[in-house]
């Protein structure tokens, strides 16, 4: 694919159109930037997987060319794909202090030992690469050192937001973002590409402050066991629990890899005290319980995270009555809703009161800019263009509907892998490459296409029916026909039915003429037939069918 010279390029390799997964090409007389690398989650239809990866084959094809990578910020959604293709980065990679300090921990944890040039923002120059001026410009988001870029080639100034908003928190020391943007104003940006979580959320997003005053309301008043989970890097948050514990004499334990990663890099960059006590999970039969603050991992619902082990009743010094309390401050991820409710439903089941964002609106508040921020962002910085990302269609449609109240002249709404061209400051899509989810499966990242998550589904909603048959030379049956399910049903129309099912495979290789001479593969096939047919017509699935044949000479 050739690119006209001069003119600047935008591919979404993904977070366009759907939730989380964010990655943004940038290109420019032949060099390009990649802008954050992330994962998303699955929801409860992509059976037997953990993460969703974006496609990374476009950017090792120009792997070369690739000059930067410059990250936003350390959300998974924005990073957290970059331990996966490790081995493909050669070039720098950008970002502020808590990021770096995350991405060195994260890839240390995971056994990575390649050494990569991490390079953090300056807070004073511009970053200059090849024909590409960067400016990191520190916005307000639910995380320390979150940026916004400010992208100059020749003849082209692009703003990419990233995740942001303009209430920021006192308790990080962040400065109004609004206030930033203002000393953009002469800037004459072309084109803003536009974070869209929020934009069909009429008002402002609150600060850190409101939602540590709701959880202050709740723990204060608690008289049992505090369990309170967050996103693990939300450090405003983590901050905000740890001085409401203190200003209310709670001993506080932290459990969780992910969240204990983040505290560590908050320790380091110094936004939590390295003095600061926490104590043991083995330390609670020490205090009253109404003594005790647990901060948990698993606002999400993880699997093997702290809290889905404590609703379940694995982790041992822990005994729930209704006394205790656990608050989720936090937001349920689309494609998390089952998981999350499925671990508030073991919590109910043993007395727990629970606080959600559903019974209480005041224990969490968003990092994303609602519509009444979005409109006077577009007002400030009076942008020539606008490509909302960071969204499913609805929400990009609905910040693209706040540029079109700004009078703003071209707006694009962008699908993942499209090719977009600045042309006299507007966007054209000329092409569209195709991106393939990917899966790390283990040992490889693969595509979410592969046989095997297909078979994972189908064996899920439909179970597996295995059957051994025991041939000699003459390729006559030596025993019985053996058939055994799993995942079907467990009843005596289902021990009929296997049995009906063997009686008719001795007939069918009886009546083969070619009984001797067929191959394995053929008869197999014969041999699933009967079997799928007559699984259809009993129970009306389609299961999985497993044929193993044993010739004896």
């Amino acid at each position: 694919m050739k690119f006209k010279k001069d003119n600047l390029t935008l591919i979404p390799v993904g977070g366009s159109e759907q939730i989380g997964m964010n990655a943004n090409l940038y290109q420019f007389n032949e060099k390009w930037i990649l802008v954050d690398l992330g994962i998303a989650f699955p929801d409860e239809t992509q059976v037997g997987v953990d993460i969703l990866l974006p496609d990374f084959e476009f950017i090792k094809k120009i792997k070369n060319k690739l000059v930067g990578i410059f990250l936003t910020h350390a959300h998974e959604d924005h990073y957290g794909a970059l331990q996966y293709f490790i081995n493909d980065i050669d070039c720098p990679i950008w970002g502020s202090e808590f990021t770096l300090a995350m991405l060195r921990r994260k890839l240390s944890e995971n056994g990575f030992n390649k050494k990569l040039i991490l390079k953090k923002y300056p807070k004073k120059t511009n970053i200059v690469v090849n024909e590409f001026e960067i400016t990191s410009i520190q916005n307000s988001h639910s995380i320390p050192q979150s940026v916004s870029l400010l992208i100059k080639t020749k003849n082209n100034i692009v703003f990419h937001t990233g995740d942001w908003k303009f209430k920021g928190s006192k308790n990080l020391r962040e400065k109004p973002f609004v206030d930033r943007l203002k000393f953009l104003q002469k800037s004459k940006i072309t084109s803003i590409i536009s974070d869209s979580t929020n934009a069909l959320i009429e008002g402002v997003t609150p600060s850190e402050d409101y939602a540590s005053k709701g959880l202050n309301k709740l723990i204060s008043k608690n008289r049992g066991l505090t369990i309170v989970t967050c996103f693990s890097s939300n450090i405003s948050r983590i901050k905000s629990i740890l001085d409401i514990a203190k200003s209310n004499e709670k001993k506080v334990c932290i459990l969780g890899r992910a969240i204990k990663r983040s505290v560590d890099a908050a320790i380091e960059v110094g936004y939590i005290e390295k003095k600061y006590n926490f104590f043991s999970i083995n330390d609670l039969d020490k205090f009253d319980k109404e003594n005790f603050l647990i901060l948990s991992s698993g606002s999400q619902g993880e699997q093997n995270s702290s809290l889905t082990r404590i609703a379940f009743g694995k982790v041992d010094k822990i005994r729930l009555d209704e006394q205790d309390t656990v608050i989720f401050s936090s937001k349920k991820i689309p494609g998390n809703e089952r998981k999350i409710s499925k671990v508030e439903q073991m919590f109910v089941e043993k007395n727990v009161n629970i606080f959600n964002e559903e019974n209480n609106n005041s224990i969490h508040v968003s990092g994303h800019p609602c519509r009444d921020e979005i409109l006077e962002m577009y007002k400030l910085l009076k942008p020539k263009s606008v490509i909302p990302v960071h969204g499913n269609r609805m929400q990009l449609e609905g910040n693209a509907n706040i540029a079109r109240d700004c009078k703003v002249k071209n707006i694009y709404i962008p699908k993942n892998g499209d090719v977009i061209e600045f042309q006299n400051d507007s966007p054209k899509c000329i092409n569209n490459i195709e991106m393939d989810t990917k899966v790390f499966d283990g040992e490889n990242v693969v595509s979410l296409k592969d046989e095997k998550y297909s078979i994972r589904k189908q064996a899920l909603w439909n179970g597996i029916i295995m059957a051994s048959v025991v041939l000699n030379n003459k390729g006559e049956l030596i025993t019985v026909p053996q058939l055994s399910e799993m995942g079907i049903s467990k009843t005596n129309k289902m021990n009929n039915t296997l049995l009906e099912i063997s009686l008719k495979i001795e007939d069918s290789i009886e009546n083969l003429n070619n009984i001797k001479t067929i191959d394995d593969e053929d008869l197999s096939d014969i041999l699933k037939k009967i079997i799928q047919k007559e699984i259809k017509l009993a129970f009306s699935i389609r299961p999985i069918v497993n044929i193993h044949i044993n010739r004896i000479q």
